[in-house]
């Protein structure tokens, strides 16, 4: 350990520390994983200085980013934690229009500096996601009917890998990693860099978010169809069914009130817009409609609110291929079984994201026709229910769903859902787990199996 802390420019924590708890915390306190070491890193060296450690110690490493995944693979019980929370820096290239962001940087660290330039990327939905958990396994948000995924925008990162060898990976070096990291998750190192393109977007964009009632939520869906049917690249449509707290906030009609919201943005020029996505907004009779311009940094942080720090979570995920209207009164129907609190995001893709060939990374869904999310929040100590709940979710509609494919950034790792979720891609990419990690050091993730033993 004093080896350790004389190569680490930045800080070693163990249980004994004063910061040890704080740093060791997630999001969800559900997971309450103890590693024996964190190491916080300063830079790439320091990360490259963990790695040699733990395998020289035989010890599991997890990796933190922003540290938001609903099953705590950035934790780890016993090993090392290699946590990248100060490796924030983000320097946008204008001439370029790229953004050089280190494996630290969450999405609002991205809005915040790119904004400036009026550039964005495709990211997620939630403003502290950490961006290098989010990319490496896709990156669904807004922005990807006309952009794609995270994972379609990388162009270039540095990645720590197994050994401690540090690696610049892009079309031309390193090809085959580079193919793996966009849409693999965290199975063949640490990324300490990612370098992406950047896009005009903003500073303000056309954002609608209408409120209807659930009772009238099979008419909503059979509209919605019919407008998604045909509708341009530039919507984006994400439709949440969630119980509306007691707040003081709220009306008090409001109050514990089924609803669902049908939200997104309109990623083109807003006058545009407004006739385009005038038909959501009399999908039924509305509540409540906050339908209009706003800056784009309020749109990603809009969410932020719904995924609490410091709550018990437990999620679930199924891309659908095609959704009758029976499964999505099936799904709807769940909503009442659930033992907590349940967020019920039901994201309509097309455009972009499903134009890019299934091989061209190893983000494999290219053809899902909406992505669900689940997210529950329970009261503490009641974990194994609220996972058997999930568990029996997933087995009860993956008969209906795309081949089984999950959305990996939203479910618990199973090698099962693993196998499908990556298709045709999962040979090549154990092939490659061989190559740079033979002996799986990074597997505490939706763990790709190297696909001989050593």
């Amino acid at each position: 350990m004093t080896n350790l802390k004389g190569s680490i420019q930045g800080k070693v924590l163990v249980p004994s520390d004063e910061q040890y708890e704080e740093t060791r915390k997630i999001f969800n306190a559900a997971i309450t994983k103890r590693p024996s070491v964190i190491v916080v890193c300063k830079d790439a060296r320091d990360v490259s200085e963990a790695v040699r450690y733990a395998t020289e110690n035989d010890l599991e490493v997890a990796v933190r980013g922003g540290g938001h995944h609903v099953s705590g693979t950035s934790l780890t019980e016993g090993g090392l934690l290699i946590d990248l929370s100060q490796m924030t820096t983000v320097e946008v290239h204008k001439e370029s229009q790229t953004v050089s962001v280190q494996g630290g940087a969450t999405l609002a660290d991205i809005d915040e500096e790119t904004q400036k330039y009026g550039l964005a990327m495709p990211t997620g939905t939630v403003s502290e996601t950490g961006i290098a958990g989010l990319a490496l396994s896709g990156g669904v948000g807004y922005l990807r009917g006309v952009l794609g995924l995270s994972c379609d925008q990388l162009v270039e990162a540095t990645i720590v890998t197994a050994s401690g060898e540090q690696l610049v990976v892009n079309e031309d070096k390193n090809a085959d990693l580079f193919w793996a990291i966009r849409g693999g998750g965290g199975n063949f190192g640490v990324v300490t860099e990612f370098k992406f393109n950047l896009h005009p977007v903003g500073p303000e964009v056309l954002a609608f978010d209408i409120m209807y009632d659930l009772k009238d939520g099979m008419q909503v869906f059979r509209e919605l169809n019919k407008y998604l049917s045909d509708a341009p690249d530039e919507v984006s449509v994400n439709m949440t069914v969630m119980d509306l707290p007691p707040a003081p906030m709220l009306p008090e009609f409001l109050h514990n009130k089924a609803v669902m919201v049908i939200a997104g943005m309109y990623a083109g020029d807003a006058n545009d817009g407004k006739s385009i996505i005038d038909p959501l907004r009399k999908l039924a009779e509305p509540i409540i409609d906050n339908t209009g311009v706003i800056p784009y940094s309020n749109l990603q942080k809009k969410l932020d609110p719904m995924v609490p720090q410091g709550a018990s979570f437990q999620g679930t995920s199924l891309f659908f291929k095609d959704l009758s209207e029976d499964a999505f009164k099936q799904l709807l129907e769940e909503k009442d079984k659930a033992p907590g609190g349940l967020l019920f995001q039901l994201w309509e893709m097309h455009g972009q994201v499903n134009r890019i060939p299934a091989d061209y990374n190893a983000f494999s869904v290219r053809d899902s026709h909406y992505l669900l999310l689940l997210d529950l929040v329970y009261e503490p100590g009641n974990d194994e229910v609220a996972r058997d709940w999930a568990d029996r979710f997933y087995e009860n509609f993956a008969p209906l769903s795309l081949n089984g494919a999950g959305y990996l950034n939203g479910i618990d790792p199973d090698e099962g859902v693993i196998e499908k979720t990556y298709g045709s891609n999962y040979q090549r990419l154990q092939e490659i787990k061989v190559k740079y990690d033979p002996y799986n050091v990074f597997s505490r993730n939706h763990n790709i199996k190297p696909k001989q033993k050593v």
